[in-house]
C-alpha cells in the first residue's frame, strides 16, 4: 500500500467515524446509508488500485451496517480496528520527478539516486515539456527527453495520468508556474496542480543562492512553486534565515545542502577524460573555462550610454589573450538560453556573439561547450572566468581559482550573501587583476585564497561531501510517514 492510498482510505473511515458520532435514533437510516456509500468507495477504490489488502474487514462493516442493529458502539469498534490495521500496514511510497531541463537536470539527480537505493521506494523520472515563449511570435514545444542520463530509465509524460497514479512525492524544479518570460511548463504542470495530485511537493531550486538583496532577491522566496511547496531544499543555516524571513514556517525548510554540490563532488571524482571532440586543442595546456550569464550581453548592451558596451569589450579582451595562445586552451560555455534571448531581442549582440563562436571555432585552441552536462569543462578546466552566475558557485567547490567580471560586492552586500564570492578574483575594482595575469597565476599554480575560500564554502554548503540529496530524501520521507 502506498502513503497516498493509505492516507485516502483512513481519512474516508474517520469521516465515517465522524458521522458514527454524530447519529441520532431519528436520522440514522440516512447515515447508515452515507455510511455505506462510503465503505463502498473504499472497496472500488481498492479493486481499482490493485490494493494488496484484506477486503473483509470492509465487508463486515458493511454488512452490520446494512442489518441496521442500531448498535453504534459496535460500528465505532470495527472502524477504530480497520483504522489501526491500515495504520500497521507496510507503506511503499511513489516518487515523481518532474525536471524539465536537462541542463537542471543536476538539482534533484541525487536525490533520485537516493529514492533508487530505497526499497520501500518506486522512484518515476519523467521530465516534461516547456514551451519557450522569448519570441510570442514563435512559441515552441521543447521536450528534452532524449538529453537526460540513458543510464536511468525514463518514463514518457503522455503515458503517465498524474491523477490515477497518485504519487506520494513530487519533486520539481520549476518553480515559476505561468511567471517566466523566457520557458513555461504545460499548465498542467504548473506547482498549484500537481499540488492537487500529491502529499507532498518538492521544490529543489536548480541554482545555489549566492548574494541576497532585499527586493531584488524577491522573486527567488515568492514565486508560485516555493509558496506552493511542502518542502524547499536549502542549501545552508544562512539561506534558511533569508526564508524565515519572507514568512516560511520552518518545518516547510530541508536544510541539508544543496544536491547540485553533490553532482559537483561526485563528478570531480570521476576520470578526466577529455571529450575526444576537445582532446586536439585543449590536452597538455592550461584550461580555462569562460562562462557567460544569461542576461550579461543584454544588460550590457541596455546600459551601453552610460558604461559602453562593457560586455563586448571583455570578451573582446579575453578572445585577445587566450584565442591560439600556444600555453593554454579556451573552453566558452554560454549561458543554453543566451542565444535565444539575442536571437529575439537584441540582434546587435547577436551578430558580436556569432563572431566570436566563429573565431574560437576556427583556433587552434579553443572549444564551444554546448553539452547538457557541464562536468566534463569542469574536470578538464584550470581555472574558471565568468560573469556573475550560479556556476560560479558550483565551480567554487572544486577548488580551482575563478575571476569574475564584475567588481567585488561591497561589505554590506558581502556581510548578506550565503556564499562569500568575495574571496575569488576580479577584473575590476579594488585588487583588480587583468585577464592576462589571471591567466600567468593559474600557469604558475598560485591561488592565494584557496584556503580561507574553502572554510567559507563548508559553511555556504551543508553536507559538502556529497550527502546533501541523499540527506534531504530521508528528512522527506520520514516527514510524511
Amino acid at each position: 500500500m502506498y502513503i497516498t492510498e493509505q492516507k485516502k482510505i483512513t481519512e474516508t473511515l474517520n469521516t465515517i467515524v465522524e458521522y458514527i458520532n454524530c447519529m441520532k435514533m431519528q436520522s440514522i437510516s440516512e447515515s447508515l446509508e452515507i455510511c455505506i456509500n462510503a465503505v463502498d468507495a473504499i472497496l472500488r477504490y481498492i479493486k481499482n488500485k490493485k490494493i494488496n489488502f484484506q477486503v473483509n474487514y470492509f465487508e463486515d462493516l458493511k454488512k452490520m451496517m446494512i442489518n441496521n442493529d442500531n448498535n453504534l458502539e459496535q460500528y465505532r469498534i470495527l472502524v477504530s480496528k480497520i483504522i489501526n490495521i491500515i495504520k500497521k500496514e507496510k507503506v511503499r511510497y511513489k516518487a515523481l520527478f518532474l525536471p524539465y531541463k536537462a541542463d537542471m537536470w543536476t538539482s534533484m539527480e541525487s536525490i533520485y539516486l537516493a529514492a533508487q537505493k530505497d526499497e520501500n521506494c518506486s522512484p518515476i523520472l519523467m521530465p516534461i515539456p516547456y514551451y519557450d515563449i522569448g519570441n510570442p511570435n514563435d512559441i515552441r514545444l521543447i521536450y528534452e527527453k532524449h538529453r537526460f542520463p540513458q543510464k536511468y530509465k525514463i518514463t514518457d509524460y503522455q503515458t503517465y495520468n498524474l491523477k490515477a497514479e497518485e504519487p506520494d512525492i513530487i519533486f520539481i524544479h520549476n518553480p515559476y508556474d505561468g511567471c517566466n518570460n523566457l520557458t513555461r511548463v504545460p499548465e498542467m504542470f504548473f506547482s498549484k496542480n500537481l499540488k492537487q495530485v500529491t502529499s507532498c511537493l518538492v521544490y529543489c531550486p536548480y541554482f545555489t543562492t549566492a548574494s541576497y538583496t532585499p527586493g531584488k532577491s524577491d522573486f527567488q522566496y515568492i514565486t508560485p512553486g516555493i509558496i506552493n511547496a511542502d518542502k524547499i531544499i536549502v542549501q545552508s543555516e544562512a539561506v534558511k534565515q533569508i526564508f524565515l524571513q519572507y514568512g516560511y514556517m520552518e518545518e516547510k525548510l530541508v536544510v541539508k545542502g544543496s544536491p547540485k554540490i553533490d553532482a559537483v563532488i561526485n563528478a570531480m571524482k570521476c576520470e578526466n577524460q577529455i571529450p575526444v571532440e576537445w582532446q586536439e586543442k585543449v590536452k597538455g595546456k592550461k584550461v580555462f573555462l569562460l562562462n557567460t550569464h544569461l542576461s550579461y550581453f543584454p544588460t550590457s548592451n541596455i546600459n551601453k550610454n552610460k558604461y559602453g558596451d562593457y560586455a563586448i569589450r571583455y570578451h573582446k579582451e579575453i578572445m585577445e589573450e587566450f584565442i591560439d595562445n600556444p600555453d593554454c586552451a579556451l573552453i566558452w560555455r554560454p549561458h543554453p538560453l543566451m542565444k535565444n534571448m539575442l536571437e529575439d531581442r537584441f540582434q546587435e549582440c547577436l551578430s558580436f556573439v556569432k563572431d566570436m563562436e566563429r573565431r574560437i571555432e576556427e583556433s587552434s585552441n579553443g572549444v564551444i561547450d554546448r553539452n547538457a552536462d557541464y562536468f566534463p569543462a569542469f574536470r578538464c578546466s584550470d581555472a574558471l572566468i565568468s560573469t556573475y552566475s550560479s556556476l560560479i558557485n558550483e565551480y567554487m567547490v572544486t577548488g580551482k581559482p575563478v575571476l569574475i567580471f564584475q567588481k567585488p560586492l561591497g561589505k554590506e552586500a558581502n556581510n548578506r550573501a550565503p556564499i562569500k564570492r568575495n574571496l575569488n578574483y576580479f577584473r575590476i575594482g579594488e585588487n583588480a587583476i587583468s585577464f592576462k595575469e589571471f591567466k600567468q597565476m593559474v600557469i604558475e599554480n598560485r591561488d592565494i585564497m584557496y584556503d580561507e575560500r574553502m572554510d567559507m564554502l563548508r559553511k555556504a554548503f551543508l553536507n559538502l561531501d556529497g550527502t546533501a540529496g541523499e540527506k534531504s530524501y530521508w528528512e522527506i520521507v520520514n516527514s510524511i510517514l
